[in-house]
């Protein structure tokens, strides 16, 4: 598995470039306020859900609200991310905001030009992404 912040940066990159800032501006719906499809959609959320703050919920509610139109291999690979979004301490999810920042306020050009590597380095096979680690982490 790649590193956990680069990992998470890509995480926060496809679910956030592509969505919008929030399901309906100015609601911020506790757990036991959304559907019962909403909070299935959700679940791995749960438990963290009345610590969010209000704009990333208003994210989630969206993520949800667009989840059924998508494919299998869509809903599952999101699945995934929360899990693993749930998963990372707080510094690594620091880390991954503090470079999804960085990487937006690329200009459009290189911001491409860098997600475009992500999705390579993606398609490494396991091996390779386990040699790459580790020479970056002996410099």
């Amino acid at each position: 598995m790649a590193h956990p912040v680069l990992a998470a940066l890509a995480l926060v990159a496809g679910l956030l470039l592509g969505h919008p800032a929030s399901a309906a501006p100015g609601t911020t719906p506790e757990w036991a306020q959304l559907s019962a499809q909403q909070r299935e959609i959700l679940q791995p959320l749960e438990r963290e859900w009345s610590g969010m703050e209000p704009e990333r919920r208003e994210r989630w509610v969206a993520i949800a609200q667009k989840y059924p139109s998508l494919n299998a291999e869509q809903q599952a690979r999101i699945q995934k991310r929360m899990r693993f979004w749930v998963g990372l301490t707080p510094q690594q999810r620091a880390e991954a905001r503090e470079l999804f920042k960085q990487l937006h306020q690329l200009p459009p050009e290189k911001r491409r030009e860098v997600l475009q590597k992500w999705v390579e380095y993606e398609q490494f096979p396991p091996e390779l992404k386990d040699a790459l680690r580790a020479a970056r982490e002996k410099k």
